[in-house]
C-alpha cells in the first residue's frame, strides 16, 4: 500500500512539473489559475491510493486521472489565448470656420 502511494505522489509531482514547463511565463493570472488547478488535483490524485485494490476501482481512478490531465492541458490551452482590446472607435470633429480672412478696419 505505501509504494502506490508514493507513486501516486510522484505522478502528482511528474503533472505539476510538466505543467509549469510547458506553461508560458508571460500571465501571473495563468499561474495562479494552474497552481490552483494542481492543487486541486492532489487530493483527487492522494484519494486515489485510498482505494480498494479492485481493478474496478483502481480503472476508476486512473479514469479520474486521465480526465483531470486532459482538463489541465484545457486550462492551459484556454490560458494561452491572447485578449487583444478592440481599437477604440475614433470620431473626428471639426470647427467650422470661414475660409475668408476677417475684414480689416
Amino acid at each position: 500500500m505505501p509504494m502506490i502511494e508514493l507513486a501516486l505522489n510522484v505522478v502528482w509531482l511528474a503533472v505539476v512539473a510538466g505543467a509549469f514547463a510547458v506553461m508560458p511565463r508571460r500571465s501571473s493570472r495563468a499561474t495562479l489559475a494552474l497552481t490552483c488547478v494542481l492543487a486541486l488535483l492532489f487530493p483527487i490524485i492522494s484519494v486515489s491510493d485510498d482505494l480498494a485494490l479492485s481493478s474496478n476501482s483502481l480503472e476508476e481512478a486512473l479514469a479520474i486521472i486521465v480526465s483531470l490531465l486532459i482538463l489541465v492541458a484545457g486550462f492551459m490551452a484556454v490560458a494561452r489565448v491572447e485578449h487583444e482590446l478592440p481599437a477604440p472607435a475614433l470620431i473626428l470633429v471639426t470647427i467650422p470656420s470661414d475660409p475668408r480672412s476677417p475684414p480689416r478696419a
